[in-house]
């Protein structure tokens, strides 16, 4: 178990990082200025261009810092005058992530979005409220440029930060203890539902409907989405939700997992004693201290289940039929896979004929030669890293999704669409130099639908761009009104299931997604969770 654990910890984490009322805030009558919005804190200016405006930075919920730290987000100050929204706010506090250019940050006072709206104002435009992936450790809404999806769309986009890591996941009996109505470890999630609140108070003053919002992400944005799906408090704060490479069935860990693991990272970080001598103590700790303490485990910063917040883990909750059934537009890449190949051999293991079978049998224990025996190197051209791709995505991500768009077409009919982006010659986004194809790897989507600011100024060939208008098209059509075109994408039934596969001018449903995937043989396998193989 423990080496299994070691080796899917750093699989599951890289794949999935890539990558109460409130009071509505009138409608605005042509301002002079449509670079000044008022919101229910106070005014903001931001950016107008003949694209579109942008207001950038703008405060959703109180820094989480000192005392407020690991506690629920709690209302913004409200400002007077007009604060400057023309400039990204600061990401949350996050590790270094070499293989995604990003620098260590500790910074805490992050609670910040981003709004873009298309240009020539109007009122009364969906909504899509966007959450970013990167395994629940980094990441940040800054890195979207949503004003080519609100132009092309027609929509308010806003993109937000969320507590990431230890500030946003830790739990452990001293905060429970402090806040029982939540319990501890889903301080991310709170902020999410905190900005899906300020997005209902404030959409109108940018030009949106409050009552109209799709929550959208992925990879962990999307995990996040399958966790408002069964989230008592996110009720009624969306209409519709997408979510992109994110298998619901990991989208939490287990509270007796969580609080285990918040001791531990308790007492790594020299924090002894009483459980609330021990919250004080990790209080009194420093950013940059806190990302420094050792963690373990196949997904140590995660949402809990378990909680007054996420009382059952999102796979659960859809197949009891017991989650908000809404219109969701789901699915995945076709080479998901390719990242985790990748991470295992940075890790110093080179995968070939020797080590393939001892690499499946350490992820897969007993069933590594079943994996083995369906994934032979002969059948992706003698390449053992495309054959461990192949079975590691269809296992994590493709045949999962499958799953959980089944279930949730089961119990809406004709509300759910799924998708299989399958661009394989798509522009490679992250700091990475593989010397074997990626084809349409995790997260490969993304520049398709937004500025993806990390990768710089991302080049789309002819097809790919028109692609990307496609796709921009059909994810704001469902944003609108929960159906992106029944000429081109028809809703997914159960059975056959049949995605859209969106690829440069060839965009059909998949009609062999189950053989492809292999979905019947990994249905007799035990599932993946957020802990590693079963």
């Amino acid at each position: 178990m423990a080496l299994a654990r070691s080796l899917f910890a750093p699989l599951l984490v890289g794949l999935l990082g890539f990558l109460a009322p409130a009071a509505a805030v009138p409608d605005q009558a042509a301002p002079e200025d449509p670079a000044v919005i008022t919101t229910d804190a106070g005014a903001v200016r931001g950016v107008v261009t003949d694209g579109g405006r942008a207001f950038l930075g703008v405060p959703f919920a109180a820094p989480p810092v000192g005392e407020r730290r690991w506690r629920a987000p709690q209302p913004v100050a409200a400002w007077s005058g007009v604060r400057d929204a023309g400039h990204f706010a600061g990401a949350c506090a996050q590790p270094a992530r070499p293989v995604l250019g990003n620098a260590e940050i500790t910074n805490e006072d992050c609670l910040y979005l981003n709004v873009f709206t298309p240009p020539g104002g109007g009122a009364g435009k969906p909504v899509l409220v966007w959450f970013h992936g990167g395994s629940f450790v980094s990441g940040t809404g800054a890195h979207y440029d949503a004003s080519r999806l609100a132009r092309t769309g027609d929509l308010v986009v806003i993109t937000a930060n969320y507590r990431l890591g230890a500030f946003g996941f830790l739990a452990h009996p001293g905060l429970t203890a402090e806040a029982p109505d939540t319990g501890s470890g889903d301080y991310g999630l709170m902020d999410q539902q905190a900005v899906l609140r300020w997005t209902r108070a404030n959409a109108a003053a940018f030009g949106g409907d409050p009552s109209n919002v799709t929550a959208a992400g992925q990879s962990s944005g999307g995990l996040s989405v399958c966790g408002h799906l069964a989230a008592p408090g996110s009720r009624g704060l969306f209409a519709r939700a997408v979510i992109q490479s994110a298998p619901c069935g990991v989208a939490s860990r287990p509270a007796a997992e969580a609080v285990a693991t918040g001791r531990s990272f308790a007492a790594g970080a020299g924090c002894l004693g009483s459980a609330s001598s021990i919250v004080t103590c990790l209080r009194n700790k420093s950013a940059a201290a806190l990302l420094k303490v050792p963690t373990s485990g196949a997904a140590p910063w995660w949402p809990v289940s378990g909680t007054p917040v996420l009382p059952v883990p999102p796979a659960q909750a859809i197949a009891a039929g017991e989650y908000a059934k809404v219109p969701t537009l789901i699915g995945n890449g076709l080479d998901e896979g390719t990242i985790g190949a990748l991470i295992v051999e940075s890790g110093g293991v080179r995968l070939n004929a020797v080590t393939y079978p001892l690499v499946l049998s350490t992820v897969f224990k007993a069933d590594g030669p079943k994996v083995a025996a369906r994934y032979p190197a002969s059948r992706y051209g003698n390449d053992h890293r495309l054959a461990f791709a192949a079975a590691f995505g269809d296992y994590l991500v493709a045949c999962p999704t499958r799953e959980a768009a089944r279930r949730l077409a089961t119990a809406t009919p004709g509300r759910v669409f799924a998708y299989e982006f399958a661009d394989r010659s798509a522009p490679m986004l992250y700091n990475l130099h593989p010397d074997f194809p990626m084809g349409a790897y995790h997260g490969a989507e993304l520049p398709y639908l937004f500025g993806y600011l990390p990768a710089g100024d991302v080049k789309l060939n002819p097809g790919q761009t028109r692609l990307s208008q496609t796709m921009a098209t059909l994810w704001s059509r469902f944003a609108a009104d929960g159906a992106p075109d029944p000429a081109v994408w028809p809703s997914t039934a159960p059975d056959p299931y049949r995605p859209l596969s969106l690829a440069p001018d060839a965009i059909t449903p998949r009609t062999d997604f189950d053989a492809a995937h292999q979905c019947a043989f990994w249905a007799t396998l035990p599932p993946p969770t957020s802990q590693g193989p079963v």
